[in-house]
């Protein structure tokens, strides 16, 4: 949290300079026969402004103090940098980088090295937070890897990324150890409240998403016992428009490769189509997220004397949302296998099937444009039902036993819960488009349908339904004790016993008839013979700020995942 005073006498002491200017001005007009009153400004106190310098200047004492590689940032940064959520107020210390999710920072990459490989302790306990996500972003995590934004950033006063490690570093971290604490009282000095609104606005989802936080703290008994709590609120809905390829890929990738180059294919061999790189699933990307996140924190302390000190702290954090993904793709482009009997009656075959009538290879062996005959459109629609609760009490303290022996403890407990209960995507495939065209030349490539009907009922065939709730869980239980001599400035001993127990739980479902087989392309008869007009609608993007060539598609078929529908019911949940 951020403080920030300004005396509110700043307009008293404008009035007053600009009431003096007046009646010299007015004696000067009037000559020099009277002698102007002199006007008598009142007393004014000096304005008093609150920033970050100091804590600047803290945190760089703190780095330059430790014996190891380490970067601090302290309360009044924090508070002062517009950021959404943990990780982004992390990523800006040197060495720090991002990893972004549905236009937030999520997860944190040390020195090149990946985020599984990165230690977090929160108020002196390990942790480990999971969330869902698409996945173009790693879907559940089931890794190792934290997931910053389950805290907002407004909860920390202090955050600390150590990049090597010491004695009293436990293993675990290859790329650093990230060390968190939470506001306490004895940070302020008597009674603080601080308290901070704001909302912004996303032209594209024509949403407001407000935040607020606010800190209020007090210490009693000579500065002995102190009492805080805060709390932060975020709510973000926005939608992610774009285009995406889901990488790149030759044509030799996927056995046997392009069917044929028709004459008029630029002049390129067979084998050269084959041997160059194309978009795996040149596609419209439309993401829907409707995020909140709220947290908070308490914390005690009591300080008898000036030898010992005991703190109790409790965090709390919720974060949960819905997401809506859809997406216009072409999968042929990354499905191999030759055709079979089965496949070309249904029409699917992928790359097998699909004619080069004309293509653009660049100096880098990529296939930058092309026409194609033969082409499988898909229309995809996902829904996802996310929620992350985060829970720790942590019970610390110390005491000089003399001058140079410390003993000291901790015990902690802290439960992270994911649960992806609603994870249900529904696919519309369409056979053997003539003519579909891409062109990544230019910011924004052109995606161009040939004789594809992306707006009727008719031309569209329900392929998929999956079913995947996904639910991870993380436990971490913590009792530690120390002795600490300090035999002078330069060195010290520590050592006592440390029991640390951690537990881990995950689950996926799938769709199943009582089997191993995967039941996702099978389509119950009842189902498959309800009309697509009855549970599908238009979707429509706005590309006007994209920059997006003329021609782009702007609409097309979804699957309605809400209407109630017959036996869709019975199989789709949302």
């Amino acid at each position: 949290m951020s403080q920030f005073k300004v005396s509110l006498n700043a307009g008293l002491r404008l009035g007053a300079s600009a009431a003096a200017l007046s009646v010299a001005l007015a004696s000067a007009a009037h000559g020099q026969t009277a002698q102007a009153p002199v006007a008598t400004a009142p007393p004014t106190q000096d304005i008093v402004v609150t920033g970050f310098r100091s804590s600047l200047g803290k945190a760089i004492n703190l780095k330059r103090d430790s014996e190891i590689s380490a970067d601090t940032i302290l309360a009044e940064d924090i508070g002062k940098f517009p950021d959404l959520n943990l990780s982004e107020s992390i990523q800006r210390l040197p060495g720090v980088s991002l990893a972004r999710d549905a236009g937030e920072g999520r997860e944190i990459t040390v020195r090149g090295l990946g985020p599984q490989f990165t230690r977090v302790l929160i108020n002196g306990l390990e942790a480990l937070t999971t969330t869902g996500g698409s996945d173009a972003s790693g879907g559940t995590n089931r890794s190792r890897s934290f997931d910053f934004n389950v805290f907002a950033s407004d909860l920390f006063n202090e955050i600390t990324v150590a990049k090597t490690s010491e004695a009293s570093t436990e293993e675990g971290s290859l790329g650093a150890t990230v060390e968190l604490r939470t506001a306490r009282p004895f940070d302020y000095k008597g009674f603080t409240f601080v308290a901070s609104a704001q909302g912004a606005y996303n032209d594209l989802s024509e949403k407001t998403s407000p935040r607020g936080a606010f800190l209020i703290s007090n210490t009693w008994a000579d500065g002995k016992f102190g009492a805080l709590a805060s709390v932060a609120y975020t709510k973000r809905q926005l939608n992610d428009i774009g285009v995406s390829t889901v990488r790149w890929a030759t044509g030799n990738a996927f056995s046997p490769g392009f069917a044929a180059a028709s004459a008029g294919a630029g002049g390129y061999t067979l084998a050269q189509l084959n041997g160059a790189y194309h978009p795996r699933f040149p596609r419209f990307d439309n993401y829907t997220d409707d995020q909140e996140r709220v947290g908070g924190t308490v914390s005690l302390q009591w300080r008898p004397n000036s030898k010992g000190e005991v703190t109790f702290d409790g965090l709390y954090a919720d974060f949960k949302g819905t997401r809506q993904e859809q997406y216009l793709e072409a999968p042929s482009f990354s499905v191999g296998g030759a055709c079979t009997a089965a496949t070309t009656a249904s029409g699917a075959c992928g790359i097998a099937q699909t004619v080069v009538t004309a293509a653009t290879i660049d100096s880098s062996n990529t296939m930058t444009k092309g026409t194609f005959n033969n082409v499988d459109l898909r229309v995809e629609d996902r829904f996802d039902k996310l929620d992350t609760t985060f829970t720790q009490l942590t019970l610390a303290g110390h005491y000089d036993l003399t001058d140079k022996l410390t003993v000291n403890g901790r015990i902690g407990h802290n439960k992270s819960e994911h649960k992806n209960p609603i994870q249900t995507t529904l696919t519309l495939d369409q056979f053997n488009v003539q003519n579909y065209s891409y062109d990544f030349t230019s910011r924004v490539p052109l995606l161009s349908y040939g004789s594809a009907n992306l707006t009727s009922p008719s031309a569209w065939v329900l392929t998929q339904i999956r079913e995947r709730p996904q639910f991870s869980n993380n436990t971490y239980d913590l009792a530690e004790a120390g002795l600490k001599y300090t035999l002078n400035e330069s060195l010290n001993f520590e050592a006592g016993p440390n029991y640390k127990q951690y537990k881990f739980d995950t689950r996926e479902l799938r769709r199943s008839n009582g089997t191993t087989t995967n039941q996702e392309a099978v389509i119950p008869a009842a189902i498959a013979g309800i009309p697509l007009s009855q549970y599908t609608n238009l979707a429509s993007i706005n590309l006007s700020g994209l920059g997006a060539p003329g021609g782009s598609a702007t609409s097309w078929l979804v699957p309605n995942l809400g209407v109630q529908v017959g036996d869709l019911n019975q199989v789709i949940i949302i």
